[in-house]
């Protein structure tokens, strides 16, 4: 914390350099966010990533959540590969296109 107000000071001397201010501004942004958060809540601060929506469950809800996802897709790919028969692909075409006509120089 003693950094951040040290970053602070720094910044509004008068000759600060634009390293400086920023630095000073980056504690700012740092010290508000800190005081606008509830207690117990992420600290959401500007150009961090957002949290992981999985962030505040334990692995083994995580791995439940894994595994009822998993099987729905696999109860849909089972549903669908015996509702419609599999298709014979047909041989390979290509289709051949003649360049344009060379110009003479």
């Amino acid at each position: 914390m003693e950094e951040m107000i040290d970053a602070i000071r720094a910044a509004v001397q008068s000759g600060a350099s634009s390293e400086e201010k920023v630095l000073g501004a980056d504690a700012c942004r740092t010290i508000l966010a800190a005081l606008e958060v509830e207690p117990g809540k992420a600290i959401a601060l500007a150009g961090a990533p957002a949290p992981s929506p999985l962030a505040g469950i334990s692995p083994d809800q995580a791995l439940d959540l894994l595994i009822a996802r998993l099987s729905t897709i696999a109860e849909k790919k089972a549903s669908t590969a015996n509702a419609t028969p599999p298709t014979k692909a047909g041989p390979l075409r290509i289709a051949f296109v003649q360049p344009p006509p060379r110009r003479k120089s």
